[in-house]
C-alpha cells in the first residue's frame, strides 16, 4: 500500500501524487514531466537530452562523466518529482484535500470520493 496526496481542481479534476520515489520518473525523465503537463522541466530535459545526442562529438557522449550526470537527473527526478508534480497542481488551481492509503492511484482517487460522498453537507 502507498499514501497518495488527493488534489482537487474546482472544474472537478481530481489527481492523486504518490508519496516517495517515483519509478516513472526515475526511467522516462523527459517523457513523465511532459506527461504530467510541466512542460518546461520536461521540455528542458528533453532538448538536454536532443543536444547531447546529437550535438555532442561521439566520444564525448559516452564520456564516464556525462553518464554519471544523467545517472544523477535520473535519480534526482525520482527522489523530487512528485514533490514537483504536487507544486505544478497547485499553480494550475489545485487544492490539496486529503491524504489516502492504497493500492494504486485510482484507488486512492476512489476512496477520496466515498469519503467525500459521505461526508455531511455543510451549509
Amino acid at each position: 500500500m502507498k499514501h497518495y496526496k488527493i488534489y482537487e481542481h474546482p472544474a472537478g479534476r481530481i489527481e492523486a501524487v504518490k508519496q516517495g520515489w517515483s519509478w516513472p520518473a526515475f526511467f522516462f525523465v523527459p517523457t513523465w514531466a511532459l506527461f504530467k503537463k510541466m512542460w518546461g522541466l520536461g521540455g528542458g530535459v528533453l532538448a538536454a537530452y536532443l543536444f547531447s545526442v546529437f550535438l555532442l562529438p561521439e566520444e564525448e557522449a559516452g564520456d564516464l562523466s556525462l553518464i554519471l550526470v544523467e545517472t544523477a537527473l535520473h535519480v534526482i527526478f525520482a527522489v523530487n518529482g512528485n514533490r514537483w508534480r504536487e507544486n505544478n497542481l497547485q499553480s494550475r488551481g489545485y487544492e490539496h484535500k486529503e491524504t489516502q492509503t492504497a493500492a494504486h492511484p485510482e484507488g486512492a482517487v476512489a476512496l477520496y470520493l466515498r469519503h467525500k460522498s459521505n461526508a455531511p453537507v455543510q451549509m
